[in-house]
Formats: C-alpha cells, structure tokens, sequence
C-alpha cells in the first residue's frame, strides 16, 4: 500500500466517523484511533523519510505539509517535521481538535492549566501552571482538545508527527504563551504548505 493509500484510508475513516453523528469529544477519540493505525504502516514511514524539516525560525513559526482538506467537514490531515532543536512555543489550536501522531522519533509534551485561550485577550497576562510532562513515542497519538496550552519538544535527531485537525490552522487566530513576559497573543499558526504523498 503506497503513502496515498494509506492517507485514503485515514480520510475515508474521518469521514465515516463525522457522518456518524458523534459528539467531539468521542469523535476524537476514534479519530485518535485511526491515527495510531495508520502510523504503524510501513509505507508512511518510508514516504516520511523524505519530507522536509518544518522550521521557519526567521519567523518564530513552524510550517505544516497539508497533505488533506476536507471539502465537506472541514478537517486536514498534516505532517510535521523536527529536528533535533524542535521546541514548539507554548501554544494552543484555537477552537481545532487536534489527534497529533508521531510516526518517527521520541518528543516530550508539556501541558499548561489555566484560563483557555478563549477566555483571554491579546495581551493578557494568566496564570499558567505547568500540568504535566510526558514522552511521546513513535506509534503513539496524543488528542488535543480546543484551547489547551502545551508545548512539544524533539528529544531525537527527528521527529515526524502527522495530525489530523479539524479546521485548518492559518486560518484563525491561535494563542500563544510568552513565559518571559507572562503574556499570550495572538498568532496565526503554523503555515500551510501543500505536500502531496
């Protein structure tokens, strides 16, 4: 089964699940699920070895390879590459789900309590409390709710995580979290880069 097939059959999986009528919350949880399948496929793993590292570090901003849009629900399917130095800011996906899969590498996730972004305004400075730390493998997916502040940090020469959002980000304003300054703003994401596998 080539790289296409296997995002096929992510897509058609998704599809079927938000056709079902289910509600976000166990929407996200198969959506996790077909994720975690599909990272175990040998033909992903080998089209990744070929796809480009994700910084933009002029610009303080990851890029994300758009493998997928959806023309009717909404949701895209995206890959993210990072080398060794890959620390994301502290950040949430604004009102998106995130099922976020790592096909490649070892990351640590941090995660923040407090006000949701969407509670707060530009400038605003919150109370953000550290909510927890753990280590992602490759094969394994951690599901992201809207307006959850953390934070992913490569622990390996490269990692490679594919993700299934449900709105395309770049789009709407995400949060991000300055702990130099104590402050969140607004920032528009990762940009979007069409890739096709």
């Amino acid at each position: 089964m080539s790289a296409a097939r296997v995002l096929d059959r992510i897509v058609g999986a998704v599809r079927g699940i938000y056709g079902d009528g289910s509600d976000e919350q166990s929407r996200w949880g198969q959506v996790g699920e077909v994720l975690q399948a599909a990272l175990a496929d040998p033909e992903l793993r080998a089209a990744a070895g070929d796809w480009p590292t994700s910084h933009d570090r002029a610009n303080r901003r990851y890029t994300n390879l758009l493998f997928y849009e959806d023309p009717d629900f909404g949701f895209v399917v995206n890959g993210l590459v990072k080398d060794e130095t890959g620390r994301t800011p502290i950040h949430d996906h604004g009102h998106a789900w995130v099922a976020y899969g790592l096909l490649e590498g070892t990351e640590t996730i941090l995660r923040y309590r407090g006000p949701v972004g969407s509670e707060l305004a530009d400038g605003e400075n919150p109370a953000l409390e550290p909510d927890g730390r753990f280590t992602l493998a490759a094969s394994q997916v951690d599901l992201v709710p809207p307006w959850t502040f953390h934070a992913e940090q490569a622990e390996t020469e490269r990692t490679v995580a594919v993700m299934v959002r449900s709105a395309r980000v770049g789009r709407f304003a995400h949060r991000r979290f300055d702990p130099d300054t104590g402050r969140v703003y607004d920032h528009p994401g990762p940009r979007q880069i069409p890739y096709e596998l």
